[in-house]
C-alpha cells in the first residue's frame, strides 16, 4: 500500500541519485547544488510521511479501544 507522499519520496530519491552521480563522476558544481536541493525535498517529504504514519497509528490505537498488542489467549478449563 503506497501513498502519494511515498511515491513523491521515491521520485525525489531517484532525482537525488541522478544528480549525485553527475556531481561525483563529472565533478559538476551545478549537479552538487541540485543534489542538495533533492536532499532537502527528501527531508521535507520524510517529515510529512512521518506525520502520516503517526496519525494512522493513533487512529488504529483508538479503534482498538486502548488494547495494546495481541488479544489475550483464551484458556479453557
Amino acid at each position: 500500500m503506497t501513498t502519494e507522499t511515498h511515491d513523491q519520496m521515491i521520485a525525489a530519491f531517484q532525482e537525488y541519485f541522478k544528480w549525485q552521480d553527475r556531481f561525483h563522476y563529472r565533478q559538476s558544481d551545478e549537479a552538487g547544488i541540485k543534489a542538495r536541493n533533492a536532499l532537502s525535498e527528501i527531508r521535507d517529504l520524510a517529515s510529512t510521511r512521518r506525520k502520516e504514519i503517526q496519525a494512522l497509528r493513533k487512529e488504529r490505537r483508538e479503534l482498538r479501544e486502548g488494547k495494546n498488542g495481541r488479544p489475550l489467549k483464551e484458556t479453557y478449563k
